[in-house]
């Protein structure tokens, strides 16, 4: 009987991060919400348009459907997601979120001329039309 056990147990910390049954695609809607040194918070609307292959994620990122910029070097691992916006004559921004009861929460850090400051990220998905 230990044997089974342990060979059931071996089985399942090597299934692959590939089997995983979360699927990201689609739009999703949200805020960002930035809180200044004196305290004071500033939320802004913010959607991704998401596609999910195996690990490999991509589409876009931005304030509004109109305004999209393209994903790069995103991944999915287990309910952890991590991608990058380079916004057009903005800063770089990583994204680092995780995926809690359907909605993608964490942090988005912007990075440009030395300068780099963290936004909390909260979207869930977008609601069919």
């Amino acid at each position: 009987m230990k044997t089974l056990a342990a060979l059931a147990l071996l089985l399942f910390t090597i299934t692959p991060a590939y089997a995983q049954t979360t699927n990201l695609t689609g739009k999703w809607t949200g805020t960002l919400t930035r809180t200044a040194p004196d305290g004071q918070s500033q939320s802004i609307d913010f959607m991704f348009d998401l596609t999910q292959k195996g690990t490999v994620l991509t589409g876009t990122a931005g304030p509004n459907a109109e305004r999209q910029w393209k994903i790069e070097k995103g991944e999915v691992e287990g309910t952890t997601v991590k991608f990058q916006v380079q916004q057009p004559d903005g800063p770089l921004r990583t994204f680092t979120l995780a995926l809690v009861k359907d909605r993608l929460q964490g942090d988005m850090l912007a990075e440009r001329d030395g300068q780099s400051f963290t936004t909390k990220v909260d979207l869930g998905r977008a609601k069919a039309k």
